[in-house]
């Protein structure tokens, strides 16, 4: 792995599995990813629970960073990855600076509490099928990919398992009626969901 020294703002790279902070690690700067991926998770009743999956454009680090406080979550590197890293007191001068770079923060930031919220509940909600399609449903609302098909979701079951803290053998059971339901295909670079009206129709059915 190849680093420069940390400046207010300087750059970074991770290799595949290698941390970017843990939580409970102080918060010095924020990364804007450049290339690559990254996972943010956090341990929920001693498990650890995926929160988001990150990507170019996005940044990580931002709360410990505003609020100069320690991490709340942990982000590891799941490709290689490139980020730009901005201290608090620069991120301060560059948000005061140039409105558009506000606006994008805290639209960013408005985003992932909404995100972070409705995982929540998701995790609050006992039934595991109802937490699987609840996840399900989500991502294929933030997805742009829309086909004559459906609304290709570019996630693994075994992703979606983890974020709403299911097992294999149980996600497997339940993608297994979801497909004999019609209400999901599996496919080997992602999952389709043919009709989201219908799964968000079979959750509020309660047959889940």
């Amino acid at each position: 792995m190849s680093q420069t020294s940390q400046t207010s703002v300087g750059g970074r790279e991770f290799d595949t599995g290698e941390v970017l902070f843990h939580e409970g690690d102080a918060g010095a700067v924020l990364f804007i990813i450049q290339e690559g991926g990254v996972r943010v998770s956090k341990k929920i009743d001693g498990e650890a629970t995926t929160l988001a999956d990150l990507g170019p454009g996005d940044f990580v680090g931002e709360v410990a960073v505003v609020r100069n406080q320690v991490h709340t979550t942990t982000a590891v590197a799941v490709t290689p990855t490139r980020c730009l890293t901005v201290d608090g007191q620069t991120l301060e001068q560059m948000i005061a600076g140039d409105g558009e770079i506000a606006v994008r923060f805290i639209r960013g930031l408005a985003d992932r509490l909404a995100a972070s919220h409705e995982l929540m509940t998701m995790l609050g909600v006992r039934d595991s099928r109802t937490r699987v399609c609840m996840a399900i449903i989500r991502h294929a609302e933030m997805s742009a990919e829309t086909t004559g098909e459906g609304i290709w979701i570019r996630k693994r079951l075994g992703d979606i398992a983890e974020e709403v803290a299911v097992a294999d053998t149980e996600m497997g059971e339940i993608s297994k009626q979801l497909m004999r339901l019609q209400l999901l295909r599996i496919k080997r670079d992602g999952i389709l969901v043919p009709d989201v009206s219908r799964l968000y129709g079979y959750v509020r059915s309660g047959d889940v």
